[in-house]
């Protein structure tokens, strides 16, 4: 195959070691036993040949090898992602009584929202996986669930024009948290490398600030439930970890090029190109995952990405609702409330599409989200009664729109609606209420 479709290949293959791997009676240099130690399952053969520690010509003809003898299998990058790994979800720290001061019934935010707020950011160095709550081999499908779920709980804009002190400044670092944990686990190639440097699995050096020719501390395990009992090839993986360190000249290589990437974000982040920015901190990341100052400043910049996306999907969603594609215009609104879950205006208009698509259910779900977040707004109002109406809940349905113009008089269509339930009502006596 010519080079370049050979690196195209194996940009979807994943090396892993075959099972009774361990029992052979390998003859390793110190470079291909580190290389060997990195084979995980979950880390793909274009990111081996950048953190293997031999030059990517050395590195592919060693895995071609160890695959030609069985001792290495390939498999595609999502079938990997996919295989479950053993994990626990995210484990709820007590508050404690020093932090139970911190709750105050005088704010406007419920006082059991404030303990998980304060439950969830004492939680906020565990891995990513327990910190959204899934096992540590899950597909991209539970990490979008799992996000989707935590951003309604603990984006800032829940409490919008509520006066929550300073759990405004929790929720921001609790969300921008999040974030990071979700972009940096849906990216394949920084996914194994982080969960090797988070979870404290095997003994991968994650120093804050190295020192040359000191062998760097491993990081702190999570408060979670104990793992089950290591496999025989997960003992042996490990001990080819300890025996096996990346060797300083890569180490510092490495984080040099870290180093780079990150002083690139910094200066796209100064020109406000978020999009570059947040990639440039990806990068550094992928380089050095042992540094939390990189991270923190991925999370902060990707939140900045996100906005930026969310803007550019509800545009599009205009403009496919615009030109009569409903569908589209849902999935795109639906897409946006990713990142905005709690923008009124977009569950309104998500709520109007799925009523126009005959979603009754989704419908429900974003009218009644919108009028929780504004309940000041008569069209939001309108449109859930529209939608009980489409459910046969006249009554409740009547309620809303009462609502609707009790907020705004003027609205004509609201009128229109009572008076059509009223005229059906009397035409067909009894029906759900």
């Amino acid at each position: 195959m010519h080079p370049a479709g050979a690196e195209r290949g194996r940009e979807k293959q994943v090396p892993q070691l075959a099972p009774g791997w361990e029992r052979r009676g390998l003859r390793l240099s110190p470079a291909e036993g580190f290389l060997l130690s990195r084979i995980d399952g979950a880390t793909p053969w274009t990111l081996l040949r950048e953190i293997g520690g031999l030059p990517p010509g050395e590195a592919d003809r060693c895995l071609e090898r160890w695959v030609a003898e069985g001792l290495v299998t390939v498999s595609g990058s999502e079938a990997a992602a996919n295989r479950s790994r053993p994990g626990s979800p995210a484990s709820e720290l007590p508050v404690g009584k020093e932090r139970e001061s911190e709750v105050d019934p005088g704010l406007e935010i419920p006082v059991e929202a404030q303990r998980r707020v304060l439950l969830f950011e004492a939680g906020l160095e565990r891995p990513y996986h327990e910190l959204l709550g899934v096992g540590a081999g899950v597909d991209s499908k539970t990490i979008k669930r799992a996000y989707f779920q935590l951003s309604k709980e603990y984006h800032p804009d829940r409490y919008y024009r509520r006066e929550i002190g300073a759990y405004a400044e929790k929720l921001d670092r609790i969300f921008k948290k999040i974030v990071e944990a979700y972009e940096l686990m849906m990216d394949p190639t920084t996914r194994a490398e982080l969960e090797r440097s988070m979870a404290g699995r095997g003994s991968e050096p994650a120093p804050a600030a190295p020192e040359p020719g000191a062998a760097p501390a491993a990081a702190p395990r999570s408060p979670s439930a104990a793992p089950p009992p290591p496999t025989a090839g997960r003992r042996a993986l490990e001990r080819l970890h300890r025996q096996f360190r990346i060797p300083e000249a890569i180490l510092a290589e490495r984080r040099g090029r870290a180093r780079e990437f990150h002083a690139a974000a910094l200066v796209a982040a100064h020109k406000q190109r978020w999009l570059e920015a947040a990639g440039s901190a990806r990068l550094a990341i992928a380089f050095d995952p042992w540094s939390d100052e990189y991270k923190k400043r991925f999370g902060e910049l990707q939140a900045k990405v996100n906005g930026i996306r969310a803007v550019e999907l509800i545009e599009r969603a205009e403009a496919a609702a615009h030109g009569g594609a409903s569908q589209e215009a849902l999935r795109l609104f639906e897409e946006a409330l990713h990142y905005r879950p709690h923008d009124p205006a977009v569950n309104a208009r998500a709520a109007e599409l799925a009523l126009e698509t005959g979603d009754l259910s989704r419908a429900r779900e974003y009218a009644e989200r919108a009028c929780e977040l504004r309940s000041d707004v008569g069209a939001y109002q309108r449109t859930l009664g529209r939608v009980l109406a489409r459910e046969g809940l006249r009554d409740k349905a009547i309620a809303a729109l009462e609502r609707a113009l009790a907020l705004d008089p003027n609205d004509a269509k609201a009128a229109e609606e009572i008076k059509k339930l009223r005229r059906a009502t009397r035409r067909r006596p009894g029906g759900k209420r």
